[in-house]
């Protein structure tokens, strides 16, 4: 199986928090608070597992997916030092073979869909809407659609392609614009219910988008 953060994947959770400088950790928890006890939670490209060590210990049921065997070597290694306190289920596999459609009260996706080419993320995001239960939940944790003028706009675009170029020298994540996390949402059959923004010097570098399916 092919590992495309082996050079990479060791510092990834640092590297994402001291470049965010914080917000980044914040923004894969922030749509936890709907996460209830008893909840099935699925974590796509789980990496060091942030969010999904934090929906363990509010009671959910989760499932963990990552393709790299380097992340899920990392995320056990965090599951052994925190020992949260329902068991996590860890699929080292490709998230199209996790066909539970239906199964989940809440889908995250964080810093994950920003890894694909424009064809292929619409695939993703609408399979990652087929496993989610009516009533229930997609989060995307992501970089900010730019602003399309001002200085703002500037920064947010400097933000995401310091990051995207780095990662696609790095993994095989492809390099592109920012994509429109929100329509990928609706897309995929989830009405949009909340969208927070991590800032940073008053600008808009990240957000958390809670969609619900009907």
């Amino acid at each position: 199986m092919k590992d495309g953060y082996w050079l990479v994947g060791f510092q990834y959770e640092l590297t994402g928090k001291l470049y965010s400088l914080g917000r980044i950790p914040k923004c894969k928890s922030a749509m936890l608070k709907h996460v209830k006890p008893g909840d099935r939670v699925l974590v796509a490209g789980v990496g060091h597992g942030t969010e999904a060590i934090e929906a363990s210990k509010l009671g959910a049921h989760v499932t963990a997916v990552d393709l790299s065997e380097t992340m899920i070597n990392q995320f056990r290694k965090r599951i052994a030092k925190e020992n949260p306190p329902n068991e996590i289920r860890v699929i080292n596999d490709d998230i199209f073979n996790i066909r539970e459609t239906g199964q989940y009260d809440m889908v995250i996706s964080n810093f994950f869909l920003n890894v694909f080419s424009e064809s292929m993320v619409v695939e993703v995001a609408n399979h990652l809407g087929t496993l989610i239960k009516p009533g229930g939940y997609f989060v995307a944790g992501e970089f900010v659609l730019p602003e399309k003028t001002g200085w703002r706009g500037i920064v947010q675009r400097l933000n995401w392609y310091f990051a995207i170029s780095f990662y696609s020298l790095t993994t095989e994540a492809v390099f592109h614009p920012v994509w429109n996390y929100p329509a990928l949402v609706e897309g995929s059959g989830c009405k949009i219910q909340e969208i927070e923004y991590f800032t940073i010097c008053n600008v808009k570098l990240y957000w958390s988008i809670l969609g619900k399916k009907g």
